[in-house]
Protein backbone atom coordinates (compact mmCIF):
# COMPACT_ATOMS: atom_id res chain seq x y z
CA UNK A 1 0.00 0.00 0.00
CA UNK A 2 1.16 3.54 -0.74
CA UNK A 3 2.07 5.71 2.23
CA UNK A 4 0.00 8.76 3.15
CA UNK A 5 1.59 11.78 4.80
CA UNK A 6 -0.62 14.09 6.83
CA UNK A 7 0.59 17.60 7.63
CA UNK A 8 -1.19 18.76 10.76
CA UNK A 9 -2.14 16.86 13.89
CA UNK A 10 -5.38 18.50 14.90
CA UNK A 11 -8.79 16.87 14.97
CA UNK A 12 -9.04 16.31 11.22
CA UNK A 13 -5.50 15.03 10.74
CA UNK A 14 -5.49 12.69 13.73
CA UNK A 15 -8.91 11.20 13.00
CA UNK A 16 -7.96 10.58 9.37
CA UNK A 17 -4.66 9.02 10.44
CA UNK A 18 -6.47 6.66 12.82
CA UNK A 19 -8.99 5.65 10.14
CA UNK A 20 -6.24 4.97 7.60
CA UNK A 21 -4.24 2.90 10.10
CA UNK A 22 -7.37 0.90 10.93
CA UNK A 23 -7.36 -0.04 7.25
CA UNK A 24 -3.68 -0.94 7.16
CA UNK A 25 -2.42 2.15 5.31
CA UNK A 26 1.09 3.32 6.30
CA UNK A 27 0.77 6.87 7.68
CA UNK A 28 3.27 9.52 8.74
CA UNK A 29 1.73 12.49 10.55
CA UNK A 30 3.62 15.75 11.15
CA UNK A 31 2.47 18.11 13.91
CA UNK A 32 4.22 21.43 14.50
CA UNK A 33 3.37 21.48 18.21
CA UNK A 34 3.51 18.92 20.98
CA UNK A 35 0.73 17.13 22.86
CA UNK A 36 -1.16 17.94 24.95
CA UNK A 37 -1.89 21.51 23.89
CA UNK A 38 -4.70 24.02 24.21
CA UNK A 39 -6.30 25.44 21.06
CA UNK A 40 -8.85 28.12 20.23
CA UNK A 41 -11.94 25.95 19.86
CA UNK A 42 -15.51 25.80 21.12
CA UNK A 43 -14.71 22.30 22.39
CA UNK A 44 -18.03 20.66 21.66
CA UNK A 45 -19.11 18.29 18.92
CA UNK A 46 -22.66 18.61 17.66
CA UNK A 47 -24.11 17.26 14.45
CA UNK A 48 -21.77 14.47 13.42
CA UNK A 49 -23.44 11.07 13.08
CA UNK A 50 -22.34 8.19 15.33
CA UNK A 51 -21.73 6.19 12.16
CA UNK A 52 -19.02 8.70 11.16
CA UNK A 53 -17.27 8.27 14.51
CA UNK A 54 -17.46 4.49 14.10
CA UNK A 55 -16.12 4.66 10.54
CA UNK A 56 -13.17 6.72 11.75
CA UNK A 57 -12.64 4.40 14.72
CA UNK A 58 -12.47 7.15 17.35
CA UNK A 59 -15.53 6.43 19.52
CA UNK A 60 -13.47 5.43 22.58
CA UNK A 61 -11.54 8.70 22.44
CA UNK A 62 -14.80 10.49 23.24
CA UNK A 63 -15.49 8.43 26.37
CA UNK A 64 -16.55 10.59 29.32
CA UNK A 65 -17.36 13.58 27.12
CA UNK A 66 -19.91 15.83 28.81
CA UNK A 67 -23.35 15.47 27.20
CA UNK A 68 -25.28 18.70 26.69
CA UNK A 69 -29.01 18.77 25.97
CA UNK A 70 -29.88 22.49 26.00
CA UNK A 71 -29.00 25.68 24.16
CA UNK A 72 -29.15 29.09 25.86
CA UNK A 73 -28.64 32.29 23.92
CA UNK A 74 -28.20 35.89 25.09
CA UNK A 75 -28.25 38.94 22.81
CA UNK A 76 -26.91 42.18 24.30
CA UNK A 77 -27.37 40.76 27.79
CA UNK A 78 -30.96 39.55 27.31
CA UNK A 79 -31.68 35.82 27.33
CA UNK A 80 -33.74 35.13 24.22
CA UNK A 81 -33.44 31.35 23.83
CA UNK A 82 -33.54 28.45 26.28
CA UNK A 83 -34.42 25.32 24.35
CA UNK A 84 -33.58 21.66 24.07
CA UNK A 85 -30.93 21.01 21.44
CA UNK A 86 -32.33 19.09 18.44
CA UNK A 87 -29.40 16.71 18.97
CA UNK A 88 -27.17 16.37 22.04
CA UNK A 89 -23.68 17.87 21.99
CA UNK A 90 -20.49 16.35 23.40
CA UNK A 91 -18.27 18.71 25.38
CA UNK A 92 -14.59 17.77 25.61
CA UNK A 93 -11.38 19.75 25.91
CA UNK A 94 -9.03 19.66 22.92
CA UNK A 95 -6.22 19.37 25.47
CA UNK A 96 -7.66 15.98 26.41
CA UNK A 97 -9.11 14.85 23.08
CA UNK A 98 -6.11 15.52 20.86
CA UNK A 99 -3.83 13.73 23.33
CA UNK A 100 -6.12 10.67 23.28
CA UNK A 101 -6.26 10.68 19.50
CA UNK A 102 -2.47 11.00 19.20
CA UNK A 103 -1.91 8.08 21.56
CA UNK A 104 -4.47 5.96 19.71
CA UNK A 105 -2.84 6.75 16.36
CA UNK A 106 0.56 5.60 17.65
CA UNK A 107 -0.91 2.43 19.19
CA UNK A 108 -2.22 1.56 15.73
CA UNK A 109 1.29 1.85 14.30
CA UNK A 110 1.12 5.35 12.88
CA UNK A 111 4.34 7.37 12.86
CA UNK A 112 3.78 10.66 14.70
CA UNK A 113 6.44 13.34 14.27
CA UNK A 114 6.38 16.15 16.90
CA UNK A 115 7.35 18.92 16.83
CA UNK A 116 7.73 18.77 13.07
CA UNK A 117 7.34 21.60 10.56
CA UNK A 118 7.31 20.38 7.00
CA UNK A 119 7.77 22.49 3.92
CA UNK A 120 5.81 20.64 1.31
CA UNK A 121 4.35 21.31 -2.10
CA UNK A 122 1.49 19.05 -0.97
CA UNK A 123 1.95 16.80 -3.94
CA UNK A 124 1.05 13.16 -4.37
CA UNK A 125 0.28 11.27 -1.18
CA UNK A 126 0.31 14.38 1.05
CA UNK A 127 -2.81 15.63 2.87
CA UNK A 128 -3.04 19.18 4.21
CA UNK A 129 -4.67 19.18 7.67
CA UNK A 130 -2.79 22.13 9.16
CA UNK A 131 -5.81 24.23 10.01
CA UNK A 132 -6.96 27.63 8.86
CA UNK A 133 -4.63 29.44 6.54
CA UNK A 134 -3.06 32.69 7.68
CA UNK A 135 -4.39 35.17 5.15
CA UNK A 136 -3.12 38.54 6.28
CA UNK A 137 -6.68 39.56 7.09
CA UNK A 138 -6.92 41.56 10.32
CA UNK A 139 -10.68 41.24 10.67
CA UNK A 140 -11.06 38.51 13.28
CA UNK A 141 -9.50 37.34 16.51
CA UNK A 142 -10.39 34.14 18.37
CA UNK A 143 -9.81 33.91 22.14
CA UNK A 144 -10.19 31.00 24.53
CA UNK A 145 -9.79 30.50 28.29
CA UNK A 146 -10.79 27.75 30.73
CA UNK A 147 -12.56 28.58 33.98
CA UNK A 148 -12.86 26.28 36.99
CA UNK A 149 -16.58 25.61 37.29
CA UNK A 150 -18.52 22.35 37.18
CA UNK A 151 -22.22 23.21 37.17
CA UNK A 152 -22.86 24.77 33.75
CA UNK A 153 -25.89 23.12 32.17
CA UNK A 154 -26.08 23.18 28.37
CA UNK A 155 -24.34 25.28 25.75
CA UNK A 156 -24.39 29.05 26.21
CA UNK A 157 -23.91 31.68 23.50
CA UNK A 158 -23.57 35.38 24.28
CA UNK A 159 -23.83 37.79 21.34
CA UNK A 160 -22.54 41.34 21.66
CA UNK A 161 -21.63 44.34 19.51
CA UNK A 162 -18.30 43.23 18.04
CA UNK A 163 -18.38 39.51 18.67
CA UNK A 164 -19.70 36.61 20.65
CA UNK A 165 -18.62 34.21 23.37
CA UNK A 166 -19.66 30.59 23.82
CA UNK A 167 -19.49 28.64 27.09
CA UNK A 168 -19.33 24.86 27.31
CA UNK A 169 -18.71 22.51 30.23
CA UNK A 170 -15.91 20.20 29.04
CA UNK A 171 -15.77 18.01 32.15
CA UNK A 172 -13.14 17.81 34.83
CA UNK A 173 -14.59 20.83 36.60
CA UNK A 174 -13.85 23.12 33.66
CA UNK A 175 -15.86 25.44 31.47
CA UNK A 176 -14.43 26.47 28.13
CA UNK A 177 -15.07 30.10 27.17
CA UNK A 178 -14.27 30.73 23.52
CA UNK A 179 -15.14 33.79 21.47
CA UNK A 180 -14.81 35.35 18.05
CA UNK A 181 -14.43 39.12 17.83
CA UNK A 182 -13.81 41.77 15.23
CA UNK A 183 -10.19 42.70 15.73
CA UNK A 184 -9.48 46.15 17.13
CA UNK A 185 -5.88 47.33 17.45
CA UNK A 186 -6.97 49.70 20.24
CA UNK A 187 -7.84 46.76 22.50
CA UNK A 188 -4.65 45.88 24.36
CA UNK A 189 -3.50 43.32 26.88
CA UNK A 190 -2.11 39.83 27.23
CA UNK A 191 -3.68 36.56 28.27
CA UNK A 192 -6.60 36.88 30.67
CA UNK A 193 -6.51 40.69 30.45
CA UNK A 194 -6.88 40.66 26.65
CA UNK A 195 -9.71 38.13 26.97
CA UNK A 196 -11.69 40.36 29.33
CA UNK A 197 -10.91 43.55 27.42
CA UNK A 198 -12.47 42.10 24.26
CA UNK A 199 -15.42 40.76 26.22
CA UNK A 200 -16.19 44.19 27.68
CA UNK A 201 -15.60 45.96 24.36
CA UNK A 202 -18.32 43.73 22.91
CA UNK A 203 -20.73 45.06 25.53
CA UNK A 204 -20.74 41.75 27.38
CA UNK A 205 -19.99 43.34 30.76
CA UNK A 206 -22.53 41.14 32.55
CA UNK A 207 -20.74 37.99 31.34
CA UNK A 208 -17.34 39.48 32.13
CA UNK A 209 -18.56 40.12 35.67
CA UNK A 210 -19.66 36.50 36.09
CA UNK A 211 -16.46 35.02 34.67
CA UNK A 212 -14.21 37.44 36.55
CA UNK A 213 -15.50 35.94 39.81
CA UNK A 214 -14.23 32.50 38.74
CA UNK A 215 -10.72 31.11 38.92
CA UNK A 216 -9.21 30.64 35.48
CA UNK A 217 -6.50 28.30 34.22
CA UNK A 218 -4.33 30.94 32.62
CA UNK A 219 -2.16 28.29 30.96
CA UNK A 220 -5.21 27.43 28.84
CA UNK A 221 -5.36 30.90 27.26
CA UNK A 222 -5.13 30.70 23.49
CA UNK A 223 -5.49 33.30 20.75
CA UNK A 224 -5.48 33.23 16.97
CA UNK A 225 -5.77 36.02 14.43
CA UNK A 226 -4.99 36.83 10.81
CA UNK A 227 -7.47 34.40 9.25
CA UNK A 228 -10.51 34.57 7.00
CA UNK A 229 -13.81 32.80 7.59
CA UNK A 230 -15.41 30.67 4.91
CA UNK A 231 -13.70 28.82 2.10
CA UNK A 232 -9.95 29.09 2.46
CA UNK A 233 -7.80 30.56 -0.30
CA UNK A 234 -7.30 28.17 -3.20
CA UNK A 235 -4.39 25.87 -2.46
CA UNK A 236 -2.84 23.00 -4.32
CA UNK A 237 -3.32 19.56 -2.87
CA UNK A 238 -5.70 17.56 -0.73
CA UNK A 239 -7.10 19.64 2.17
CA UNK A 240 -9.30 18.54 5.08
CA UNK A 241 -10.84 20.25 8.11
CA UNK A 242 -10.25 23.97 8.64
CA UNK A 243 -7.63 23.92 5.88
CA UNK A 244 -10.55 23.53 3.45
CA UNK A 245 -13.35 25.60 4.99
CA UNK A 246 -13.60 27.56 8.24
CA UNK A 247 -17.28 27.81 9.14
CA UNK A 248 -18.29 30.81 11.28
CA UNK A 249 -18.53 29.22 14.75
CA UNK A 250 -21.89 30.74 15.74
CA UNK A 251 -23.55 29.22 12.68
CA UNK A 252 -21.95 25.79 12.54
CA UNK A 253 -19.75 23.29 14.30
CA UNK A 254 -16.16 23.16 13.11
CA UNK A 255 -15.29 20.05 15.12
CA UNK A 256 -18.08 18.09 13.46
CA UNK A 257 -17.05 19.32 10.01
CA UNK A 258 -13.44 18.34 10.68
CA UNK A 259 -14.50 14.78 11.47
CA UNK A 260 -16.91 14.63 8.54
CA UNK A 261 -14.25 15.85 6.10
CA UNK A 262 -11.86 13.15 7.33
CA UNK A 263 -14.54 10.51 6.82
CA UNK A 264 -15.21 11.82 3.30
CA UNK A 265 -11.50 11.69 2.47
CA UNK A 266 -11.04 8.15 3.77
CA UNK A 267 -12.59 6.18 0.91
CA UNK A 268 -10.73 8.13 -1.78
CA UNK A 269 -7.40 7.81 0.02
CA UNK A 270 -7.88 4.09 0.57
CA UNK A 271 -8.55 3.62 -3.14
CA UNK A 272 -5.40 5.59 -3.95
CA UNK A 273 -3.28 3.70 -1.42
CA UNK A 274 -4.14 0.28 -2.88
CA UNK A 275 -3.60 1.53 -6.44
CA UNK A 276 -7.21 1.52 -7.63
CA UNK A 277 -7.22 5.22 -8.58
CA UNK A 278 -4.65 7.94 -9.25
CA UNK A 279 -3.90 10.77 -6.84
CA UNK A 280 -5.58 13.23 -9.18
CA UNK A 281 -8.70 11.06 -9.32
CA UNK A 282 -8.72 10.74 -5.52
CA UNK A 283 -8.66 14.52 -5.13
CA UNK A 284 -11.45 15.05 -7.66
CA UNK A 285 -13.62 12.37 -6.05
CA UNK A 286 -13.09 13.89 -2.60
CA UNK A 287 -13.92 17.42 -3.73
CA UNK A 288 -17.17 16.22 -5.34
CA UNK A 289 -18.18 14.67 -2.04
CA UNK A 290 -17.09 17.74 -0.13
CA UNK A 291 -19.27 20.06 -2.20
CA UNK A 292 -22.27 17.77 -1.80
CA UNK A 293 -21.76 17.42 1.96
CA UNK A 294 -20.98 21.00 2.91
CA UNK A 295 -22.17 23.26 0.08
CA UNK A 296 -25.61 24.08 1.48
CA UNK A 297 -24.61 24.61 5.09
CA UNK A 298 -21.58 26.77 4.32
CA UNK A 299 -23.60 29.02 2.01
CA UNK A 300 -26.29 29.44 4.68
CA UNK A 301 -23.70 30.12 7.39
CA UNK A 302 -22.03 32.78 5.26
CA UNK A 303 -25.37 34.55 4.75
CA UNK A 304 -26.44 34.49 8.42
CA UNK A 305 -23.16 35.38 10.12
CA UNK A 306 -22.92 39.04 8.95
CA UNK A 307 -26.32 39.78 10.55
CA UNK A 308 -24.72 39.41 13.96
CA UNK A 309 -22.28 42.24 13.38
CA UNK A 310 -24.63 45.10 12.58
CA UNK A 311 -27.14 46.71 14.91
CA UNK A 312 -30.21 46.14 12.72
CA UNK A 313 -29.41 42.49 12.09
CA UNK A 314 -28.66 41.79 15.74
CA UNK A 315 -31.83 43.60 16.89
CA UNK A 316 -33.90 41.62 14.38
CA UNK A 317 -32.46 38.31 15.56
CA UNK A 318 -33.12 39.36 19.15
CA UNK A 319 -36.78 40.22 18.54
CA UNK A 320 -37.45 37.10 16.48
CA UNK A 321 -35.88 34.89 19.14
CA UNK A 322 -37.78 36.59 22.00
CA UNK A 323 -41.06 36.01 20.16
CA UNK A 324 -40.08 32.40 19.46
CA UNK A 325 -40.24 33.12 15.72
CA UNK A 326 -36.68 32.06 14.97
CA UNK A 327 -36.83 28.54 13.47
CA UNK A 328 -33.94 27.21 15.54
CA UNK A 329 -34.54 23.45 14.95
CA UNK A 330 -34.79 24.06 11.19
CA UNK A 331 -31.66 26.23 11.09
CA UNK A 332 -29.80 23.78 13.32
CA UNK A 333 -30.56 20.94 10.91
CA UNK A 334 -29.77 22.96 7.79
CA UNK A 335 -26.40 24.03 9.22
CA UNK A 336 -25.37 20.50 10.15
CA UNK A 337 -26.64 18.26 7.35
CA UNK A 338 -25.96 17.97 3.60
Amino acid sequence: MKEIQIIGGGLAGLSLGIALRNNGVPVVLHESGVYPQHKVCGEFICGVEDSVLENLGIQTCLDNAKIHQRLKWWVDGVKVVDKALPRPARGISRYVLDQRLAEHFEKLGGLLMTPSRVRSDFGEGVVRACGKRKSGHKEWIGLKLHFLKDDLAGLEMHLGKIGYMGLCDVGGGRVNACGLFQMNSQIKGKGRQLFFNYLRSAGLDYLAGILDELESDDSSFSATAGFALGKQELQNGFSIGDAQYLIPPFTGNGMSMALESSALALESLLAYSVGDISWDAAQKEYHRKLKSQFGKRTALASSIHPLMFNNIGRASLKQLAKRDLLPIPFLFTQLRTP
